[in-house]
């Protein structure tokens, strides 16, 4: 964990008294072993208060740490034809995953919501899947099928798991501005949807889950050792395969196997305050100025639709303090959200003396005439920020690890930033590896995994129909 002071090495031919700034408004920013620890048990702790018997006591958490139901993961020997829906944007996905002997044949189709549908009633939202369903299954000559196809629905939708394929919503988010909905069961209005507009169509909807479940069910077909599953994009969330020993409010069955997939809806830990200890003047400042104050706090820290607007604040403190740009900040620079995580990217993309990237961000910005000073100074900024960032998402991470226990853990990530940055699985590496958790940790891309995901939870949804496996 570099300190702020060891990072003034690297700029060499910056003059002291601009290193000596840099580093007072930085120093705040970093995330020494004391604070580090410190986050993982608060993680910990609104873990135990999310999984308590008492209801009182789960509303004390900031976290949802859902229970999906689903309990089995996938064996390797399947087979058949599945279908999974993915619905989160205005892209919607038709998945059908043929599995023969374990190994999956996927074919996608994307079908593209109006705004006039996602800001109208929301029978319209799902009558449009339904019709979606009905032309995927015609093209692939699936309309006549003698017995149903089992279907598992990704919602990506805050809701509450009330069985394998029963989930109410609790709010729209992202593009939706659906005027109703909210307190429905998702599962029943596309059933709903479908007698309307498909009638016999030869589904049979067996799961409902959040991107975060499907994208870990996907990553457990890509690598068998794979127990959790993140998003880290414009937002972010965790799913992890818990011991239903540590869910003191699991009320279902304990049969083998005695485990189920949790949805923990990480983004809004801190809430409550209990991240204080870390917030910067930067965070307090996008969350001000965000789409939800005082609300998904966790996820300013790091995730996409922040990281951009982070390091621009840091940059205009610095240009304000006479660091950076002769004290000159530009309007471009000056308006919020106008530095985007792709920009960050783009940076640390310039590799070793490399500054193509950097100075085509700046001319964007109207500042070509950066001096080369400016330029390793943005260039530190952004690396800086985005190890922050990447150690704050580990640190949360090695809880979910440490709750797995096993020796072997494989963790798969979906989500652009992560996709992209060149240096964000490293830096999340580097932080787990130091803290020692006596478990072999690997992560892996699972890209658009929660629509073939989706399918394969039908797969675990299926077997846990046929053993009569309960979860609750």
């Amino acid at each position: 964990m570099d300190a702020v002071a060891n990072r003034m090495e690297r700029l060499t031919d910056v003059a002291s008294a601009k290193k000596q700034k840099f580093e007072e408004i930085l120093k705040p920013l970093y995330l020494g072993e004391d604070k580090i620890k410190r986050l993982m048990d608060v993680m910990e702790e609104q873990m135990k208060l999310a999984t308590s018997k008492d209801e009182n006591t789960r509303k004390k958490s900031d976290i949802l740490m859902a229970v999906t139901h689903v309990r089995c993961l996938l064996q390797g020997g399947e087979n058949g034809d599945y279908l999974g829906l993915d619905l989160g944007g205005t892209n919607f996905r038709v998945v059908r995953v043929q599995l023969k002997d374990g190994m999956a044949s996927t074919t996608t189709k994307y079908y593209t919501l109006t705004e006039q549908v996602l800001s109208g009633p929301c029978a319209g939202v799902f009558d449009f899947i339904a019709e979606s369903i009905k032309d995927f299954l015609q093209q692939e000559n699936l309309i006549n099928s003698d017995s149903k196809i089992p279907l598992g629905f990704t919602f990506s939708f805050p809701s509450t798991q009330l069985a394998l394929n029963s989930a109410i919503l609790l709010t729209w988010t992202k593009s939706f501005k659906c005027p109703d909905g909210v307190g429905s069961d998702s599962v029943q209005l596309l059933e709903q949807a479908i007698a309307r507009k498909a009638p016999g169509l030869p589904v049979d909807i067996v799961a409902v889950m959040s991107d975060t479940t499907s994208t870990l069910m996907a990553g457990n077909y890509l690598d068998k050792k794979c127990r959790i599953g993140v998003i880290l994009g414009t937002g972010s969330n965790a799913a992890f395969v818990e011991h239903l020993e540590n869910i003191e409010k699991y009320g279902g069955d304990f049969k083998e196997p005695k485990q189920v997939l949790v949805n923990v809806e990480w983004g809004c830990m801190g809430d409550s305050g209990c991240l204080d200890f870390y917030k910067t003047e930067f965070e307090k400042e996008i969350d001000q100025h965000s789409n939800h104050v005082n609300s998904f706090t966790f996820e300013k820290s790091f995730a996409g639709m922040y990281l951009g607007e982070f390091v621009r604040l840091v940059l205009v403190k610095l240009t304000n303090e006479g660091v950076l740009f002769n004290g000159h900040v530009t309007e471009e620079l000056a308006t919020r959200w106008k530095f985007t995580s792709g920009f960050v990217t783009k940076i640390d993309s310039d590799k070793d003396k490399e500054t193509t990237n950097t100075r085509n961000i700046l001319e964007k910005l109207n500042l070509s005439t950066a001096s080369d000073e400016d330029i390793a100074i943005v260039r530190e900024v952004c690396d800086f920020v985005v190890q922050r960032a990447s150690y704050i998402v580990a640190a949360a991470l090695a809880v979910l690890i440490r709750h797995v226990n096993l020796p072997e853990v494989t963790v798969a990530i979906d989500g652009s930033l992560y996709e992209h940055h060149p240096k964000f699985h490293n830096y999340m590496m580097e932080l787990i590896s130091q803290l020692n958790l006596h478990t072999q940790v690997k992560l892996i891309l699972a890209k658009d995994g929660s629509g073939q995901g989706a399918a394969f939870a039908a797969v675990a949804a299926l077997r846990q129909i046929e053993e009569n496996i309960v979860s609750a």
